[in-house]
C-alpha cells in the first residue's frame, strides 16, 4: 500500500521547478532583447526593398527576352515567302537557312492556318512532321485573333517534355493569317531562365527564384522535378501564394515583398508574357550581424544559467541521495546481476514510492513479456504452415509475417517483420489511398478485398488480391491481419478477354458490337433545355479495289493494308472521335459535336489518304480507294441506332454506285450529295 503523497508546495518536483525558475529567470537579458527586436524592424524593411527591386529586375529582364524572341519571330514572318506558307519543301529550306532561330529555341515550326505542320527544325535539321495543332489553345489564339501568343506551359508531342510555345501569325496581304511560326522553349532542360533559376545560385545570391504563369504553375524552378507543379504546394509560399490568389492573381510589374518567418519571399510580374518571378531568400543570409548579436545574448543568458546549474548541482546532492542507489539498481537490474526484487532502495518520501512503484511495474513487464512470447511463438507456428501469404500490421508496420508472405515477396521473415508495410507497394499513390478504403470496409464491419499492385525485393512487380480484417473491430490499433495472393495471370486472362471481346484482333480498332454500344450510349445521354447537345456525324467508308489485293497478292498483302488504314484513321481523328471495323473491308467512324459539313471535310481527306496506301507487286503497285458516306445525327430524333447505320451504308452504296472514289451525305430525309469524284 503506498503512502499518502505529501503537500504539493513540499515535493521535490515543486521545489526544483522553483530553483530552475529564479536562475532562468535572473539570466534572461530583457533590455538586449528589446533593441534587438527594434533593430531587426528596421533592417527587415530595408532588405525587403532590395528584394523587391531585384524581383523587379529579374521580371524586367524576362520580358526583355520574351520580346526580343517574338522580334525576331515576327522579323522572320515579314519576310517568309508565299511559298514557304504553303509547300513543305519550301518551308523545310526556308527553316534550314534561320541559324539564329533555331539556337534560340528548343524546336521551330512552320503550320498553315488549319494548323497542319509544314516543317519542324529540332536543333540539328529541318524535316517534315506528320503533326497537327489545331486542338492547341495558343495556336487557335494566333491564327484567329492574328496576334503573337505566349503559351501556357505544356507537355510537348515531339519532345514530350514540359514546354512554352512562342508563335508568331503569318499575314497575307489582306490582312488575314495564312500560316504561323513558333518555338518551343523547353522547362526541364535548357532555356532562357536558366541563369536566373538554375544557374542562379552562387556566393552572392542565395536567394531561390521560381518562375509560374499567370496561373500559378511553375515554369522554371532550381529543382527541375518542381516543374509543371503548382507554386501553391511550394513549402514555406503558402501564405504570400494565398493572398495572391484571393486578389486574383494579378501580374503586375510592380514588386511585392513580405516577411515570413525564417525567409523574404518577392514577387513581381513579367510584362507581355503573363509570367510572375518569385523570389525567396533566407533571412539568415540577410540579417546574419542581428542573429549573431542574438547569438551572443543567448550566450551570455546562457553563462547565467550554467551558474544557476551548478547550484542546483549542490541542492541536489544534499537531496537526492537515494535517488543515486535507485539508479545504481536499475543499472545492475540491466545488467542481470540481481534477481528484480533484491538491492532497491525503501527511503520515505517520494523517492520510496518511486522504488515501490518501479519493482511493482518490473515484476508485470516481465509476466507480460513472458506472454508475449509465447504467443509470438504460436503465431509464428501458424504463419510458416499457412499456404496463403499472412501477415500482422499495426501502426503501419509488419510484426509478423508468413513464409509465403515472404516467398511472394523475396524477403526472409527476419528483413521484413519490423519494416514499414509502404515498402511492398509498387506506387505510393496507391498505399496513401489505400488506408481511407480499408477504414471505410472496416467501419461497415466487412472484410477488405482489392486488387493492387506489389514490388518484389529485387523490384520487379506483380499483381496481388490483398485481404484484411481487423484483430478487433472496436479496436483500430490492435493492428490488421492481411492475406495476399499473386493474381497477375488471372488478371492477364482477364484483361486480354476484355479486350479481345470489344477490338477487332487484326486492326486493333473497335469491332462491331463494340462501335455500335458506344453510339447507343450516345443517343441515351439526357439533353438539357438550357443547352441543347449539339449534332454529331456517323461515317461509313468502304475501300475500293481491296478484293483486287486479296486476288492478286494475297491475303497477307490484304492484312497489311488493312492495318494501314486502320493506323491511319487513328491519326487523323481527333481524341474523342471513335473509329472501328464493321467487317472486311469496311470501317465506321463516330464523330462527337461533328456537323455533317465539317464530317464531309474530313471524309474527303481521309478518302484521298487512303489512296497514298498500297503494296508493290511484281504486275506493279497495287492502289486502293475509299467510299464513304456521312449521316448527320439530331441527338433529339428519336432513332434508333441501326437506322442511323442503315442511313450512313446507304450514303456508302449510293457512293459506290456513283464510280467508287465518292463521299456521299444523307440528312435526315433520303436527300444525298455527290462531293467528289
Amino acid at each position: 500500500m503506498l503512502k499518502k503523497p505529501a503537500r504539493w508546495f513540499g515535493t521535490l518536483k515543486v521545489r526544483l521547478m522553483l530553483a530552475s525558475a529564479l536562475v532562468i529567470a535572473a539570466s534572461v537579458a530583457v533590455s538586449t532583447e528589446v533593441v534587438l527586436q527594434r533593430v531587426e524592424a528596421r533592417s527587415v524593411q530595408a532588405v525587403m526593398e532590395l528584394e523587391r527591386d531585384s524581383a523587379e529586375r529579374m521580371a524586367a529582364m524576362l520580358g526583355q527576352r520574351v520580346v526580343g524572341l517574338q522580334k525576331m519571330l515576327r522579323a522572320t514572318a515579314a519576310m517568309m515567302p508565299a511559298a514557304v506558307r504553303r509547300e513543305t519543301p519550301a518551308a523545310i529550306e526556308f527553316l534550314r537557312d534561320k541559324p539564329a532561330l533555331t539556337t534560340s529555341f528548343a524546336n521551330l515550326f512552320i503550320a498553315n492556318a488549319e494548323g497542319q505542320v509544314l516543317a519542324l527544325h529540332d536543333g540539328d535539321t529541318a524535316s517534315a512532321r506528320t503533326l497537327n495543332l489545331a486542338d492547341r489553345e495558343y495556336f487557335k489564339r494566333t491564327v484567329s485573333q492574328g496576334i503573337p501568343v505566349v503559351s501556357t506551359p505544356m507537355s510537348g508531342r515531339i519532345s514530350l517534355e514540359p514546354i512554352i510555345q512562342v508563335t508568331m501569325p503569318v499575314l497575307g496581304e489582306g490582312g488575314n493569317v495564312e500560316a504561323v511560326i513558333g518555338g518551343a522553349l523547353r522547362l526541364a532542360t535548357r532555356n532562357l531562365f536558366d541563369d536566373l533559376t538554375y544557374a542562379g545560385h552562387s556566393e552572392t545570391d542565395t536567394a531561390t527564384t521560381i518562375v509560374t504563369d499567370a496561373r500559378g504553375v511553375i515554369i522554371s524552378h532550381p529543382d527541375r522535378a518542381h516543374v509543371m507543379r503548382s507554386i501553391e504546394a511550394e513549402p514555406g509560399l503558402a501564405e504570400v501564394v494565398a493572398r495572391w490568389v484571393a486578389q486574383g492573381r494579378p501580374v503586375e510589374p510592380t514588386g511585392f515583398a513580405a516577411h515570413a518567418p525564417g525567409r523574404f519571399i518577392t514577387m513581381a510580374g513579367v510584362a507581355g508574357a503573363d509570367w510572375m518571378v518569385f523570389r525567396v531568400a533566407p533571412d539568415t543570409e540577410l540579417l546574419g550581424g542581428l542573429h549573431q548579436a542574438r547569438r551572443e545574448a543567448i550566450q551570455w543568458a546562457g553563462g547565467v544559467a550554467v551558474l544557476g546549474s551548478l547550484m542546483i548541482l549542490g541542492l541536489l546532492a544534499l537531496l537526492l541521495g537515494p535517488l543515486s542507489q535507485l539508479r545504481r539498481r536499475a543499472l545492475a537490474l540491466q545488467q542481470g546481476e540481481l534477481a528484480i526484487h533484491e538491492g532497491w532502495p525503501d527511503p520515505q518520501g517520494e523517492i520510496g514510492e518511486l522504488s515501490r512503484v518501479l519493482q511493482q511495474a518490473l515484476h508485470e513487464r516481465a509476466a507480460g513479456e513472458e506472454a508475449q512470447r509465447t504467443l509470438a511463438r504460436q503465431m509464428q507456428s501458424v504463419l510458416a504452415a499457412a499456404p496463403v501469404g499472412i501477415a500482422f500490421s499495426r501502426d503501419r508496420r509488419f510484426e509478423f509475417v508468413g513464409a509465403e508472405f515472404c516467398a511472394l515477396l523475396g524477403w526472409q521473415a527476419s528483413e521484413r517483420a519490423g519494416r514499414p508495410a509502404a515498402d511492398i507497394f509498387a506506387s505510393g499513390a496507391e498505399y496513401q489511398a489505400l488506408g481511407p478504403a480499408v477504414q471505410a470496409a472496416f467501419a461497415a464491419g466487412k472484410p477488405y478485398f482489392g486488387e493492387l499492385q506489389f514490388v518484389r525485393r529485387d523490384g520487379t512487380g506483380f499483381w496481388g488480391r490483398l485481404q484484411g480484417r481487423p484483430v478487433e473491430a472496436a479496436n483500430p490499433g490492435a493492428g490488421t491481419i492481411w492475406l495476399l495472393e499473386d493474381v497477375t495471370e488471372h488478371r492477364l486472362v482477364r484483361e486480354r478477354l476484355s479486350w479481345s471481346a470489344s477490338h477487332d484482333a487484326l486492326t486493333g480498332l473497335l469491332n462491331r458490337g463494340a462501335f455500335e454500344a458506344r453510339l447507343e450510349a450516345w443517343l441515351l445521354e439526357p439533353g438539357s433545355l438550357d443547352a441543347p447537345r449539339p449534332p454529331a456525324s456517323l461515317v461509313y467508308v468502304d475501300l475500293d479495289r481491296f478484293k483486287q489485293i486479296n486476288d492478286n497478292a494475297g491475303h497477307a498483302a490484304g492484312d497489311h493494308l488493312l492495318r494501314q488504314v486502320g493506323a491511319l484513321l487513328r491519326v487523323q481523328l481527333r481524341g474523342d472521335d471513335v473509329v472501328a471495323r464493321m467487317g472486311g473491308d469496311e470501317f465506321a467512324l463516330f464523330l462527337p459535336g461533328c456537323v455533317a459539313a465539317v464530317a464531309l471535310q474530313l471524309s474527303e481527306r481521309l478518302r484521298l489518304a487512303i489512296t497514298e496506301l498500297g503494296i508493290d507487286h511484281a504486275d506493279g503497285r497495287l492502289t486502293i480507294g475509299a467510299s464513304a458516306g456521312v449521316v448527320e445525327i439530331d441527338p433529339a430524333a428519336s432513332v434508333v441506332v441501326a437506322e442511323w447505320m442503315a442511313r450512313a451504308d446507304a450514303a456508302c452504296y449510293e457512293a459506290k454506285r456513283e464510280g467508287r472514289g465518292v463521299v456521299r451525305v444523307a440528312r435526315a430525309a433520303a436527300a444525298l450529295r455527290v462531293v467528289s469524284g
